[in-house]
């Protein structure tokens, strides 16, 4: 800790004295903390003293609405951290400077301009500050800025028990040098630029600037990833950070990252606390940055192995660090891992795959095929939980590391007449459109991509409209288009396209959930698919088995498509899941027990995601897996449904309720949508915590980030728990309440949720709202040519009518049913 005393006003002298016999003070109290008794056995703590005196640079930095920083600097600090590093445990060392400015002592030795104080003669009387009195309301608010949020938000609740936890965080830290805060008049403008630049970094990647420090050994500060906030990929982030960090030019920075198991929380007295994080990592981390030269950033071992594919790396070093008995391997970070990547995220994966070698086996000979020209369709099957979207993930990381270009896209549960819902992301990464970009820039993108494969296409641009779901009007050339012909020169379009952009590049097209394939995306998947045979494409196609769902891909009947149905886990692959599992969540835990691997694999029945989620159970409930008789008192749930509610009734009751309102919104979901359907969830900083909760326990995790925050659950069958487990009377009240939100807020563009609005009303009890968008939806499907779809809503919406209407839909459906034969 650093303290100091200022003697602007009192005379230099009783102000001096007063520090040392506050050191001296300090000393004689660490008596009591000579043997402490812990769980782990008994340990003594020391403390040494080192003072100085003389001017000092004193000023505040950072940016007020983010983050600000006090900095203290100079060379009186940088003397005082030198007479501490000459220090043992029990000693006060002063400057000689200090000393002649503080009169009579009584001295047990000198060296080197340093003493060593036994006492002062007379001792100092104390002058306690005064007390500080009622803060205003605006020094209150300007206080916040020198803490994290959600320490500020736990303070104002006074949730102070919640504050310290044991946590696993990745810290960075950096030392920076090339300021002289004792000589240049500038230094507080140049610092105050190049600390607001890096807070603005760390709030980029919602890390915690945790502090910055100034002594002898140079400047400092400590950044940290996954407390008080803690995101799945912390160790992504604050590798990114440090390259963006050792990127600036203000300064020269030695970066060191490790990743471990921290004690994080307030550190103090009820006069004055901290916020800070503690243990073996924090110190490594330190020892890294040491170590590092100027401009080079060090990663510790675990840390790179996690991160290790999103990243390029020099050749690591041994190093030889205080406090660790043998070699350290220390990584050098050179950059990101630079990939022909189209819009498409690799999913992010805490632990490695277990099992389907021979599945990846079976997917590596296919893309080599599409390598040599040769189009493949290979479909994933299995039930729920199996792991399907994990075998994905894997193969598009082989695919993108042999050199394809990937684009992908989801279907979901309540889109199956969504027109093209399939399609609309992976185009929109196909022609590289992005969200920050205008409407007059996106057309131009569009119009740019049409006319390289032939000038000719660009007339057709606004056939595009409905799968991107962008309001491009109709030309000349389209206008007249009746429905069916619309829908077959959209689909001829894509093909050229498609083909054309495979000639350049090897394409990877990767589609999620295609039990849920909305009829015109069927479609389109069929038409692209039987024209890839003689170009480098692979499709991606996963989907729960036929004989479970209706909906299905109907590229299954080419010559070219391939399937991987899932097996359940053997139980030699079970253990090594658990194996894994254990590891991660339970730090410090010797060996895989026999006991726990006979509860799971008995219940799980070689299912992954129960095996996942039955360690997460164990987890919740802070049961120690090597405790034999506490798993035999646990109940484990023997089936899926009664796991997940299970987990889900662990919750508070605040994040449960915010869950079961999301189940009824879909499988991805918007903050902002949550307290707009039921605001009795209360504020949006609420929810917002509770989402972070939900986030944290990896039920709901956070999709895409500001301003968008959009969360996921993370497995399908969790909400399909979740929604189920809501009375049938509350269920109908939340879509009806989701309708009207959506009438509400997107009022002026109601025509783009027309599915939605027939699917929310559809469950609800409001027949008034079910007629309105039932013949809407039908309609727009009608003249999309989504035949099937207006089928569906013709006959749920004829039911509804009194006789009177009944005939005009009759007739709309006699029509639609003409077109299929």
């Amino acid at each position: 800790m650093t303290v100091f005393f200022p003697y602007n006003a009192d005379p230099r002298r009783d102000v001096s004295r007063r520090a040392i016999q506050c050191a001296l003070e300090m000393q004689s109290r660490m008596a009591h903390y000579a043997a402490i008794q812990t769980i782990a056995g008994a340990f003594g703590l020391t403390m040494k003293a080192g003072l100085a005196c003389g001017p000092v640079f004193l000023t505040n930095t950072g940016d007020p609405a983010v983050r600000l920083e006090h900095i203290l600097a100079g060379q009186a600090l940088d003397l005082s951290a030198e007479a501490e590093h000459l220090a043992s445990g029990g000693d006060v060392v002063v400057h000689d400077g200090l000393r002649a400015a503080a009169g009579e002592m009584a001295l047990l030795s000198q060296r080197d301009g340093f003493s060593w104080v036994e006492r002062l003669d007379p001792p100092a009387a104390p002058v306690p500050l005064p007390p500080l009195g009622d803060f205003p309301h605006q020094a209150i608010e300007t206080s916040i800025a020198y803490i994290h949020p959600s320490i500020a938000q736990r303070l104002r609740d006074n949730q102070l028990s919640f504050i310290n936890e044991h946590r696993k965080v990745t810290i960075l830290f950096a030392g920076f040098g090339d300021f002289d805060y004792d000589h240049d008049p500038s230094v507080g403008r140049r610092l105050q630029a190049y600390l607001t630049q890096v807070i603005h970094i760390v709030e980029r990647y919602d890390g915690y600037l945790n502090k910055v420090d100034m002594g002898d050994k140079g400047s400092k500060y400590i950044i940290v990833f996954g407390a008080p906030i803690a995101h799945e990929n912390d160790g992504e982030r604050a590798l990114r950070c440090a390259l963006d960090i050792a990127a600036l030019p203000e300064a020269s920075v030695r970066i060191g990252v490790n990743t471990g198991y921290v004690f994080c929380g307030q550190v103090g007295s009820d006069e004055r606390r901290e916020y800070t994080v503690m243990g073996d990592a924090v110190n490594l981390s330190a020892r890294l940055m040491q170590a590092a030269q100027p401009g080079q950033i060090l990663v510790n071992e675990t840390t790179q192995k996690a991160e290790a594919r999103l990243f390029s790396w020099d050749s690591p070093q041994a190093l030889k660090v205080k406090g660790k008995a043998g070699p350290v391997n220390a990584y050098p970070l050179a950059g990101l891992f630079q990939r022909a990547n189209i819009g498409i995220q690799e999913p992010q994966y805490s632990l490695p795959m277990v099992g389907r070698q021979a599945e990846m086996d079976f997917a590596r000979e296919r893309v080599e095929h599409v390598l040599q020209g040769q189009g493949q369709i290979l479909g994933i099957t299995a039930e729920a939980g199996m792991g399907k979207s994990r075998l994905a993930a894997e193969i598009l990381h082989m695919g993108l590391a042999e050199g394809l270009t990937g684009c992908g896209g989801e279907c979901l549960s309540h889109g199956t007449h969504t027109s093209y819902l399939l399609w609309r992301n992976l185009l929109r990464a196909f022609f590289e459109l992005g969200s920050a970009q205008g409407y007059d820039q996106q057309v131009a993108k569009l119009e740019s991509a049409l006319a390289a494969v032939d000038p000719g296409f660009v007339a057709r641009l606004p056939l595009l409209a409905l799968p991107l779901n962008l309001p491009i009007p109709d030309n000349d050339l389209t206008r007249p288009l009746d429905a069916k012909i619309r829908k077959e020169s959209l689909e001829a379009l894509l093909v050229a396209c498609i083909r054309h952009r495979a000639r350049q590049t090897p394409l990877m097209l990767v589609m999620e959930d295609c039990h849920w394939i909305d009829s015109l995306s069927n479609d389109l998947l069929e038409a692209v698919g039987r024209n890839v045979a003689d170009v480098p494409v692979l499709m991606l196609v996963v989907y729960r088995p036929p004989e479970t769902n209706q909906i299905q891909p109907r590229v299954t009947r080419f010559a070219h498509f391939s399937e991987i149905r899932l097996a359940e886990f053997s139980r030699e692959e079970a253990e090594r899941l658990i194996g894994l599992k254990l590891e991660r969540l339970f730090y410090g835990l010797s060996g895989v027990p026999a006991e726990l691997v006979e509860r799971v694999t008995e219940r799980a029945q070689g299912n992954p995601f129960y095996i996942d989620e039955m360690i997460n159970l164990i987890h919740d409930r802070g049961i120690d897996p090597s405790n034999v008789e506490a798993l035999r008192a646990v109940d484990l749930p023997d089936s899926l449904h009664s796991l997940i509610i299970s987990r889900i009734d662990q919750l508070a009751e605040g994040a449960k309720t915010t869950l079961k309102v999301a189940s009824v919104i879909g499988r991805a979901f918007r903050a902002s949508w949550l307290w707009g359907i039921y605001p009795e969830l209360g504020t949006p900083e609420k929810v917002k915590d509770q989402l972070a909760e939900l986030s944290k326990l990896d039920i709901t995790p956070l999709d895409k980030p500001e301003p968008e925050l959009e969360y996921l659950f993370k497995h399908i069958v969790t909400r399909e728990v979740a929604y189920e487990s809501l009375a049938v009377a509350t269920r109908q009240m939340l879509h009806e309440q989701t309708g009207l939100f959506i009438e509400r807020t997107y009022a002026h563009k109601l025509e783009q949720f027309v599915d939605w609005l027939a699917y929310h009303y559809g469950l609800s009890q409001n027949t008034a709202k079910q007629r309105e968008y039932f013949l809407r939806a039908g309609e727009a499907a009608q003249a999309a040519y989504a035949n099937q779809a207006a089928i569906d809503y013709y006959r749920r919406l004829l039911p509804l009518l009194p006789d009177a209407g009944k005939n005009a839909i009759r007739l709309k459906l006699g029509q639609v049913l003409q077109l299929i034969g």
